[in-house]
């Protein structure tokens, strides 16, 4: 073990490369080849001397592989993002999103269909879709000029009109207001998420363990949350019942914490 700390401090050749990473000659030239590696020392023309760079980053590619199943495209895309970035600060994680995206959605899913197209197929006037937009329940992007929607606002728009569907309309009381509660809860949580994620994070990991870390994040909170909101809903029903009112919640706003 002391040997390999002390082979690692200085410049590797390539058997020593493979030794410590597990990987295979081919393979790490492969990897150089297609930018997944930085080109290695060469100080002399037949000569090619790797670093602990070499070593971190091709166990970081098997892992990404090996608990992450990500194809090497995908895998591209976070090592060449994370760079030097470790330990930079909020800087470092400038363009974490082009890492999170790939690892959080099938991007079939994210294509962009124009506004009109999604109107048509939902069954959702286009005015009614520019009145979710100004809500702030759907988001809308610009693509040479065409509003448009990817797959998961079009699915937003699709949800939408199956709760109105079912009872959740405006003949019954369920207006801008209501909806809005959404869209302004939501704009706080994610605010909230996204700072602390920062704040805590960025001077600490690359962007590319955070890129995992957050998708994972996102994913494992996407369940907890809908667990939470289905506890909560019933018992406060439950409340209701035993209650024999509606809880006054203004009255619960007024009051002090309790310590």
């Amino acid at each position: 073990m002391a040997q390999d700390s002390e082979q690692s401090a200085e410049t590797l050749k390539m058997r020593d490369l493979e030794r410590l990473s597990g990987v295979g000659r081919e393979t790490i030239r492969f990897y150089i080849r297609e930018g997944l590696l930085p080109e290695p020392e060469r100080p002399k023309r037949n000569v090619a001397r790797y670093s602990q760079t070499h070593v971190d980053r091709l166990r970081a590619i098997r892992k990404l592989q090996q608990e992450r199943f990500l194809p090497l495209s995908v895998i591209k895309t976070i090592v060449r993002a994370e760079g030097d970035a470790a330990g930079a600060g909020i800087a470092g994680f400038i363009g974490l999103e082009n890492v999170l995206v790939p690892l959080l959605s099938d991007p079939k899913n994210l294509e962009p269909r124009p506004l009109s197209v999604v109107s048509d197929e939902m069954e959702v006037p286009v005015e009614t879709i520019d009145w979710l937009i100004e809500m702030g329940l759907v988001r809308a992007d610009a693509q040479n000029g065409t509003r448009c929607l990817d797959g998961r606002n079009a699915r937003i728009v699709a949800l939408w009109k199956e709760l109105v569907d079912i009872g959740f309309s405006p003949e019954a009381g369920y207006l801008e207001p209501q909806w809005k509660i959404y869209a302004a809860f939501l704009d706080w949580l994610v605010r909230e998420e996204v700072n602390s994620f920062y704040k805590n994070l960025a001077p600490k990991i690359g962007q590319a363990e955070a890129g995992v870390m957050a998708s994972a994040g996102v994913r494992i909170m996407n369940e907890i949350l809908p667990l939470m909101r289905t506890d909560r809903i019933v018992r406060a029903v439950a409340e209701i019942s035993e209650r024999g009112e509606l809880p006054d919640f203004q009255a619960d706003a007024d009051e002090p914490a309790s310590s």
